[in-house]
């Protein structure tokens, strides 16, 4: 289908802009969530926001942004926001020079070289936070479990 019609089909029509899209700046992200209230990693998550970031990448991108899951996103500061949009770049663009997961197969049928010890956080429950060495813990966030170092990723919010 050219790219052009995308936005006209059923389902494609209903995603958000993709990161990896060259329209996804950072101020298009800050105004993306610009006067939400809902949590961070639930709107993340919901394709209808940003597409194609998945619960697999967004623990390593949290983490990496030093924000927990549960954050409100009114409760970022620019700085934050700032750190969220390049760990969003940081961990997909690694992952697209993987060739994804390890359980992903491209259109010739190659498998993706991101296995689990290329993850910083995510799925490593009592593993050493990269950072600090503080065991990684899972929580459960809303309908999803995430992966979090609780020192370097504290639920701070005013």
């Amino acid at each position: 289908m050219p790219e052009k019609e995308l936005t006209k089909h059923k389902l494609t029509g209903r995603l958000g802009i993709s990161p990896t899209n060259a329209k996804f700046t950072l101020e298009r992200f800050q105004k993306l969530l610009a006067n939400r209230k809902a949590r961070i990693k639930n709107f993340l998550l919901n394709q209808k926001n940003i597409a194609g970031i998945g619960n697999v990448y967004i623990q390593d991108i949290l983490f990496k942004a030093k924000l927990h899951p549960n954050r409100k996103i009114s409760t970022l500061c620019e700085k934050e926001i700032t750190n969220l949009y390049d760990a969003i770049q940081t961990i997909l663009n690694r992952s697209i020079q993987l060739g994804g997961l390890a359980y992903e197969k491209d259109f010739y049928g190659q498998k993706g070289k991101l296995t689990i010890n290329g993850f910083l956080v995510g799925y490593k429950t009592g593993k050493s936070c990269p950072t600090c060495k503080t065991p990684i813990i899972k929580i459960k966030t809303g309908s999803t479990s995430s992966y979090i170092c609780p020192t370097c990723q504290p639920l701070k919010q005013p």
